[in-house]
C-alpha cells in the first residue's frame, strides 16, 4: 500500500474515469446531489448571457447543460477521451459547444479569451498536487474583468464525499491532510475557506468564498 500511496502522491495518475464517474453522479448520497444542485443554480444565476465559457474538466457536461441556452459559445475540456466521447454525444445538439481532450495544467488556448472559466463538482480538489498550475492557467486564459468560478468540497464533507466514493466503487486507502486516496489512482481533496483565500491570493486573484452547502464552498474571483 505504501508503493501505491507514494505513486499517488507524486503524481496525478491517469485512470478510467467513465465507470466511476457514471456512479458517482447516479449514486450521489443526499448531500453530494445537494451541492451539485447548488452551483447550477448558482452558475445560471451569476454569469451573463452570450459569455464565451470555459469548464475545466467538463466530464460528461452536466455543467455545459445548464449554461448553454444563454451562451455566446461553451468549450469543455477534459482529460479523459471516454468521458469526452460521452459528453459529445450528449451535447452534439449544440451548435454553441466545442470539446477538447485537454491537460489542465497546460492549455492550448490564447491568453485572456474567455469572460468566464468554471471548474465545478470538486473538480478542483481532484488536482492536489498540480493545483496550483490549473489555477494558474486558468487566470492566464481568462479575460481581464472576466471570472473564475470554482467549487470544491469542504473539510466537513468527508462523510458524504467518502460515502459518494465508496457508492461509485473507489476503495479508499488512505486519508491524510485533507486529501482522501483511493487504490485507482484518484486523490481528491477538501478544503478550508483560509486554505483558498490563501491559494488564490497566491496568484494575485481576489476571491469571494461562499459557502454554498454544509459540505461546500464556492470561489468567484474576478481577474483584474
Amino acid at each position: 500500500m505504501k508503493s501505491i500511496l507514494k505513486n499517488i502522491l507524486t503524481i496525478e495518475k491517469k485512470f478510467n474515469v467513465k465507470p466511476y464517474l457514471s456512479r458517482w453522479l447516479t449514486k450521489a448520497p443526499p448531500a453530494l446531489k445537494d451541492f451539485l444542485e447548488k452551483e447550477n443554480e448558482y452558475l445560471k444565476n451569476n454569469i451573463k448571457p452570450n459569455s464565451n465559457i470555459l469548464d475545466v474538466g467538463c466530464g460528461f457536461g452536466r455543467n455545459i447543460k445548464v449554461l448553454v441556452g444563454n451562451a455566446k459559445e461553451i468549450i469543455g475540456i477534459d482529460y479523459d477521451k471516454e468521458v469526452l466521447e460521452v459528453a459529445k454525444k450528449e451535447l452534439k445538439e449544440y451548435k454553441n459547444v466545442k470539446l477538447f481532450l485537454e491537460d489542465a495544467k497546460n492549455m492550448h488556448f490564447k491568453d485572456n479569451i474567455f469572460d468566464c472559466v468554471i471548474c465545478m463538482g470538486n473538480t478542483f480538489g481532484d488536482m492536489p498536487t498540480i493545483k496550483l498550475q490549473v489555477l494558474n492557467e486558468i487566470k492566464r486564459v481568462t479575460k481581464k474583468g472576466g471570472k473564475i468560478i470554482i467549487s470544491v468540497f469542504s473539510k466537513d464533507a468527508l462523510d458524504a464525499q467518502t460515502e459518494g466514493l465508496k457508492a461509485a466503487g473507489f476503495k479508499i486507502i488512505n486519508i491524510k491532510n485533507g486529501v482522501i486516496y483511493a487504490k485507482q489512482g484518484l486523490a481528491t481533496e477538501q478544503f478550508t475557506k483560509s486554505q483558498l483565500k490563501n491559494l488564490f491570493d497566491s496568484i494575485h486573484l481576489r476571491v469571494d468564498v461562499i459557502k454554498l452547502t454544509p459540505i461546500s464552498y464556492l470561489c468567484e474571483a474576478t481577474k483584474g
